[in-house]
């Protein structure tokens, strides 16, 4: 447009310059003794004018040859960070695609011009770990640290996380523990540490760091929680002696609502039992059971085995009046009186908490129980059917006919 309206201007220019010499055309007298020059003013004014543009381009020129290297520089940098972001894409494409080894080679190509050396050398180190090459990838973390350290947690991080997918645990728990004393404000950092430290059940280190991860609020306080009561199940658990005085005073210093946790109190039982307080266990869990159902602590009731198992029977049967096709129930109904000595009982007790979808321990148990009985075929069909059930949420079985004890095995499962 600007040059346009240039062009138009010159035009305009060019017509009143005609029509002015046309009318009186003029003249420019040119004097330096001896010699004079006179020419018309139109024919003036045009060679004026050519000398201008002449002068003009002939200045642009010099300029633009003086500048020339830097303008040279200018362009190649731009082609190059035009060819580092091609590279980045088609990296990353290959990435995706599962070609680790031009992955890595075209990310790491141009990473000079590169405007994101960060992401490249990430993404290397991760082909570079999938192709087995653990050396290239920390390399490929170290130079990305160089190029970009305003962004080290996230290196570091990327490092934990390739580390620990390697199996190496011990590294990757090093490096988070560093960034957590650095005070790392990252709930990522937080969180995979939690994650890590459970992995390797390293509960005392779990225990130490959970007051500082309440305090910085990073971590959703459902998952502190579960970390704490993981702990804490640890710390009842533990067979640090023979008479259970230490879970006695780990779980007095629980509170009040942490002695409602099922999960707490069936870690606390188990121990009691462990140490031979089946009394103690009992008390607990009847308690427990008849304020809130919980289908692990009725199975783990049926484990008890005191002196006297007709009072534990008598508690079971009532809890039976208002749950009669409870699995859970059943399973514990059927150890009990099996530890009382009533194997019909029992047998019939498993054979219908199986019926009701009971799950792995129904047919584990009765298959032991017909194993003992010297009924091996049945035996074998209960424990193929546990381990059908193993994993899966428990289904009512369907109906069959009086004269079997369980459902056929499914013809896909004879034929696996």
């Amino acid at each position: 447009m600007r040059g346009v309206l240039l062009l138009l201007a010159a035009v305009v220019l060019a017509a009143l310059l005609v029509r002015v010499s046309m009318e009186d055309p003029g003249y420019v007298l040119i004097s330096r003794a001896p010699h004079e020059v006179e020419i018309s003013l139109s024919l003036f004014l045009l060679v004026l004018l050519v000398v201008v543009v002449l002068t003009y381009f002939g200045v642009r020129l010099v300029i633009r040859v003086f500048y020339a290297p830097r303008d040279i520089g200018r362009w190649h940098d731009r082609r190059n960070a035009l060819l580092a972001r091609q590279a980045t894409l088609d990296g990353y494409a290959r990435l995706i695609e599962g070609d680790w080894e031009a992955a890595e080679k075209i990310l790491t190509r141009r990473l000079s011009y590169s405007a994101t050396p960060l992401l490249d050398c990430l993404g290397a180190a991760y082909a570079a770990q999938r192709r087995g090459n653990a050396e290239a990838r920390d390399d490929h973390l170290t130079r990305a640290r160089a190029l970009d350290p305003d962004h080290s947690e996230a290196i570091e991080l990327t490092r934990a996380r390739l580390l620990e997918r390697s199996g190496q645990t011990d590294e990757a728990r090093g490096v988070l523990e560093h960034l957590h004393e650095q005070g790392a404000d990252s709930g990522a950092a937080q969180g995979m540490l939690v994650s890590l430290l459970r992995l390797q059940q390293d509960w005392r280190a779990l225990e130490e760091i959970l007051p500082q991860l309440r305090r910085s609020a990073l971590l959703p306080a459902a998952e502190l929680e579960t970390a704490w009561r993981d702990v804490q199940c640890q710390r009842l658990s533990e067979d640090s002696d023979r008479d259970g005085a230490n879970a006695s005073r780990v779980w007095s210093s629980l509170s009040r609502r942490d002695r409602k946790d099922p999960l707490l109190i069936g870690a606390y039982c188990r121990r009691l039992m462990d140490t031979g307080d089946m009394a103690q266990a009992e008390k607990l869990l009847c308690k427990t059971i008849g304020r809130r159902w919980d289908g692990e602590l009725v199975r783990l009731y049926g484990l008890i085995q005191t002196e006297q198992p007709g009072g534990q029977i008598r508690v079971a049967e009532g809890w039976a009046k208002t749950r009669p096709e409870d699995p859970d129930l059943l399973t514990t109904l059927a150890r009990l009186y099996l530890h009382a000595g009533n194997r019909d009982r029992a047998r019939a007790l498993l054979v219908e908490a199986a019926r009701h979808g009971g799950g792995r321990e129904s047919y584990m148990e009765l298959g032991l129980l017909l194993e003992a009985a010297g009924d091996g075929d049945k035996a074998l069909q209960c424990y193929r059917r546990g381990l059908e059930r193993l994993g899966q949420p428990a289904e009512p079985m369907p109906a069959v006919s009086g004269g079997e004890l369980l459902p056929p095995v499914s013809e896909q499962t004879d034929s696996s």
